[in-house]
């Protein structure tokens, strides 16, 4: 049954006349590359200068949680927010303000005087940084047709991860200066800023500039009524909720996050070679985008109705297993943990490729920006949030290495286990979606709208 659904899949959901990428489909997927990974860059100095600012204000493990956990409790209350902008103004408007512009408080936060100010200034930026994601991926939906998104999903969070790979080992460079943690995050702010110009000046936007805005009263009851209704139908998904809850039950970011941090204090590798595992995480995690989505998108076409669930069930329990050998192995050389990270970066790098098309297979293009900042900017900011601050106090009281295999081992298994009971749901309402998609889109040519893999 599954296979019958091949043609219909590749027919019903492609991309309307006019609104492929085109020629121009490289630049748009690399702008939009580049404005996703603005917070990830910030979470990669973050990560690697922590332990330098750690020296230099006196803090313990536990504010590296506090610091990731502000960031993304204050994206989950943004989020939302930044796409009812979008829904207003023009949407590469409004991302270029929250992925580019919005860098202005990450300089501010360089110059932070104390701790508590550096907190304040770094959440507000992440307050911006927050509606990147969703308007991101609300544009990408818009590119590209249902059996490609794995692949193009795959091409901008393996960009991402290249990105702050690189980036993470050059601030680490940076860690025989004085203040050291002060220009990484100024050079952040600034990379910000320039991509900001850049999206404004080069992006296309597939959807038609939005509405003008209606003016008092009635603007706000009309963003209210959009938003309820939105809601309301998105609760009704019932795979949407599952993903929810399958989100807000993942550990994994935590590794990475303490990762350096782990090695710097349970392994006894200085902050300048404990970051290079950064490069091998980025650059496994680009080829579990860039092959995960391939093989994510021929999974889909094979088995429609459960491919992807097969595959994202795979990735967490292989993660729980690669976790599992770098906490337990007590290695001497950098050499072994960069093997070990650039395997959990491949795992890591399939998640995306996986959730982000399972989202998009269920919930109508009108919703996907809705869906996304309530799974991404909230539902896994808050779990983000939650399980670095968990990492950071079981640190202080059992040891980061034994915190970390409650929260990225037993937690990812167990969550890999649960994950079984999307299957009958997803086949279910990605075939309901599919159906009115057939209905209303005709079938269209679209073969030629994924760039070359570089």
């Amino acid at each position: 049954m599954e296979r019958d659904l091949m043609t219909a899949d590749t027919a019903g959901s492609a991309a309307p006349p006019g609104r492929g990428p085109h020629g121009s489909h490289g630049k748009n997927l690399t702008l939009l590359t580049l404005s996703t990974a603005m917070d990830n860059a910030e979470s990669s100095v973050t990560t690697v200068l922590f332990p330098l600012m750690r020296e230099a204000m006196g803090l313990t493990s536990s504010a590296l949680g506090t610091l990731v956990a502000v960031a993304k409790i204050v994206g989950m209350l943004a989020g939302i927010p930044w796409v009812l902008l979008a829904r207003r103004f023009r949407r590469k408007t409004v991302l270029a303000v929250c992925s580019g512009f919005w860098g202005i408080w990450v300089i501010l936060a360089s110059l932070a005087g104390n701790f508590t100010q550096f907190v304040v200034l770094y959440g507000i930026a992440a307050a911006g940084f927050a509606g990147a994601g969703p308007i991101a991926l609300e544009i990408l939906g818009d590119l590209y047709e249902d059996n490609r998104r794995g692949r193009a999903t795959g091409l901008l969070y393996g960009g991402v991860a290249l990105i702050a790979g690189v980036s993470a080992p050059l601030f680490g460079r940076l860690s025989h200066l004085d203040n050291a943690w002060r220009y990484g995050y100024l050079a952040s702010g600034v990379m910000c800023l320039v991509v900001g110009v850049l999206i404004l000046a080069f992006l296309d936007d597939p959807r038609p500039a939005a509405p003008q805005p209606l003016a008092g009263a009635v603007a706000i009851e009309d963003k209210a009524r959009t938003l309820r209704s939105g809601l309301r139908e998105l609760a009704a998904i019932r795979t949407y909720r599952l993903i929810l809850v399958q989100r807000l039950c993942s550990g994994q970011n935590v590794m990475m996050s303490f990762g350096v941090v782990f090695l710097v204090e349970e392994r006894g590798f200085s902050t300048a070679t404990a970051s290079v595992v950064a490069l091998p995480f980025a650059l496994g995690y680009l080829c579990g985008t860039l092959a995960g989505g391939r093989i994510n998108d021929r999974l889909h076409q094979l088995r429609p109705l459960s491919g992807r669930v097969v595959m994202l069930q795979i990735s967490q329990l292989a993660f729980a297993g690669a976790a599992l050998i770098c906490l337990q192995a007590a290695w001497h050389s950098i050499g072994y943990f960069v093997a070990i990270f650039a395997v959990l970066g491949l795992l890591q790098g399939q998640v995306p490729v996986v959730n982000r098309p399972l989202i998009m297979a269920v919930v109508r293009p009108e919703l996907r920006a809705l869906a996304f900042a309530i799974s991404v900017s909230t539902v896994e900011a808050f779990a983000y949030a939650g399980y670095a601050l968990l990492t950071g106090f079981l640190s202080d009281a059992i040891g980061l290495q034994n915190a970390l295999l409650i929260v990225t081992v037993l937690l990812t298994a167990c969550n890999g286990l649960a994950s079984a009971a999307l299957y009958r749901p997803y086949a279910r309402d990605s075939t309901a979606l599919l159906k009115i998609s057939r209905e209303a889109t005709p079938a269209t040519d679209t073969g030629k709208d994924i760039p070359a893999t570089p």
